[in-house]
């Protein structure tokens, strides 16, 4: 069915340029520059089914791991989703690397994990992935 008003997310911002977010903090800052989560970014949308199908699977074998669970959701987002990040952060009083092993350590924090729920939020939301031109014309 086609909605009058709606406009769908550019695919190629959506998916190959990203979109750019930025995340200040007390620690220092986090810019993720990001495809989108769900919807046509397919490597997201099969890997989360798998996931899913895991934690299920672990779930009714008794084996959950509410730690390991989290960290795997945000391996998730720092493969199939975030396409670059940094941060002004510093642990043990040096840079971070933008790795993505290290985009899940820091995002596990209790002083990062409100920026990762933010970002699941701004990923997840088409109208950040729009031209524009194509917005302003919706709105009209």
């Amino acid at each position: 069915m086609q909605i009058d008003g709606f406009v769908p997310a550019d695919k190629t911002i959506a998916l190959e340029e990203g979109v750019t977010f930025v995340y200040d903090t007390p620690y220092g800052n986090v810019t993720i520059i990001s495809k989108i989560a769900g919807d046509d970014n397919e490597d997201f949308t099969q890997a989360f089914v798998k996931l899913s199908q895991r934690h299920d699977r672990e779930r009714k074998l008794g084996q959950v791991d509410a730690v390991k669970q989290f960290s795997d959701i945000i391996r998730l987002y720092g493969t199939t989703v975030v396409l670059k990040w940094s941060t002004t952060a510093k642990s043990a009083g040096k840079p971070i690397e933008s790795t993505v092993d290290n985009f899940v350590a820091m995002m596990e924090t209790p002083a990062f994990r409100r920026v990762f729920a933010l970002f699941q939020e701004d990923c997840g939301d088409l109208a950040n992935f729009r031209a524009k031109q194509e917005e302003d014309a919706a709105k009209n």
